[in-house]
């Protein structure tokens, strides 16, 4: 293990955990604590933090029941 790479502990941002692998030296998200973590990994824990924002404040897609012209 690295010397950098200790432990860190978790970070709660709106309502999701923020959670250190330090094998991985990655940053990873989940929902809650007894979530599965995100497949994605992030570098920091800024970026797990844009993350989060951006995946709370993009609207999910609305299907319109129309079909595609082509």
């Amino acid at each position: 293990m690295l010397a950098n790479d200790a432990p860190r502990p978790s970070q709660v941002h709106r309502g999701h955990e923020i959670l250190y692998i330090a094998g991985e030296r990655s940053w990873y998200i989940r929902a809650d604590a007894d979530a599965p973590r995100s497949t994605l990994s992030y570098r920091s824990a800024f970026q797990a933090r844009r993350a989060i924002d951006s995946l709370l404040d993009t609207p999910e897609p609305v299907a319109s029941g129309k079909k595609k012209k082509r």
